[in-house]
């Protein structure tokens, strides 16, 4: 560290000069390279995710045979989240928005198609079982 050095000015009140900054020290003048970036970053509200328990009971309700297909809660089931979850009606309303995008229709799509690939392959073996019959019948003449 460098020392500080002192003046006397001309009332003869001792001033403290600090030592002019070496490349390790920034002086208070000089703005660092990303201050612009933390004073933005400190203006937005820190992004927090829900606690896991919070997540399992609103993924729970969202996918439970009775809202499966139609996850938008009314406003007597939004009052009853909020009081068994402690979040804010905004955090819920922001949740289901997301979590209808990201989480249900992916997965609601995916059951679709597993349901459609099922009946395809149920209607491949009936119409196979319904042409069989006619094949034995010809092989046992």
């Amino acid at each position: 560290m460098s020392s500080i050095t002192t003046t006397t000015l001309p009332s003869s009140v001792p001033q403290v000069i600090p030592p002019s900054p070496t490349k390790s020290e920034p002086s208070s003048a000089e703005p660092e390279n990303n201050t612009s970036k933390n004073n933005a970053h400190s203006r937005r509200k820190k992004s927090s995710s829900l606690p896991s328990e919070t997540v399992e009971y609103l993924k729970a309700w969202m996918m439970s045979p009775e809202h499966i297909n139609h996850p938008y809660p009314t406003e007597q089931e939004k009052t009853r989240i909020m009081e068994d979850t402690g979040i804010e009606l905004k955090q819920l309303t922001n949740w289901f928005v997301n979590n209808r995008k990201r989480y249900w229709k992916p997965r609601v799509e995916a059951r679709l198609q597993q349901q459609a690939r099922q009946v395809a392959a149920a209607a491949a073996a009936a119409a196979a079982a319904v042409s069989k019959p006619e094949t034995v019948e010809m092989h046992m003449r």
